[in-house]
């Protein structure tokens, strides 16, 4: 009922349940996504590295986390999976 009268899913809603068990801001804000939901672009950086690597995802993927881990503090670079969810997206 909670899903039809949102208009949105019944896995959304549950999703929102999980996240507001273990974040009070989730909680507050249920619609809201998370720092961790951020989606990843595709930077003219990344577009560089592409033709770089002559469209190598998996060598862009090893470039961008080296460098990640270079910085400091280290920060995260994307997944291999999200890398190849945004390239597949342009």
């Amino acid at each position: 009922m909670a899903a039809d009268a949102l208009e949105v899913s019944e896995r959304t809603v549950w999703r929102w349940l999980a996240a507001a068990e273990s974040d009070e801001t989730a909680a507050a804000y249920p619609v809201a996504r998370s720092r961790a939901d951020a989606r990843f672009t595709i930077t003219p950086e990344v577009r560089g590295l592409l033709a770089l690597w002559r469209g190598n995802v998996r060598a862009v993927h090893r470039e961008l986390t080296a460098r990640a881990a270079r910085q400091s503090p280290p920060a995260d670079a994307p997944s291999l999976t999200t890398l190849h969810r945004a390239i597949r997206l342009i």
